[in-house]
């Protein structure tokens, strides 16, 4: 994996001013996205729907750190290293969601159908994350 100074250097993330309104909205996308999902079905048929709304969910969580901390990226890849970088995710986490972003990009880009066990997978990811991003996130924003 490159590093998060790496990104920088490519210009796939941008430094700009803290900006804790977006970091506070994309969060709360976050959490309502999450909220919204936990209340459609899952099953074969719309699998890879449900994953592309889980893993939005989990790159707009990770995402509001980067507005936190004053950064602008564009490279989901960026997101996960910065989390990473900054104990926001454990290494196991941030392969997780590295692999995560994969299958995603081959879900919106090469069409590919996954399993209902996929799906199933991020979903408890979610789940389980997202109530904790949200409080490392308002203990942030509490201190600022």
């Amino acid at each position: 994996m490159k590093s998060f100074q790496e990104f920088l250097t490519e210009e796939k993330v941008l430094k700009q001013s803290r900006d804790l309104a977006e970091a506070r909205s994309l969060m709360q996308q976050a959490w309502d996205r999450s909220n919204d999902l936990s209340s459609l079905p899952v099953d074969i048929s719309n699998a890879q729907f449900r994953f592309e709304s889980a893993y939005e969910c989990l790159r707009e969580a990770l995402q509001s750190f980067l507005s936190f901390e004053g950064y602008k990226a564009y490279s989901h890849e960026a997101i996960v290293i910065f989390s990473l970088e900054k104990k926001i995710l454990s290494e196991a986490q941030a392969v997780k969601i590295d692999r995560y972003r994969t299958i995603r990009n081959d879900i919106n880009y090469r069409g590919k159908k996954i399993t209902l066990e996929e799906a199933t997978e991020i979903l408890h990811l979610v789940k389980s994350l997202l109530p904790l991003l949200r409080k490392i996130l308002e203990e942030k924003l509490s201190k600022k």
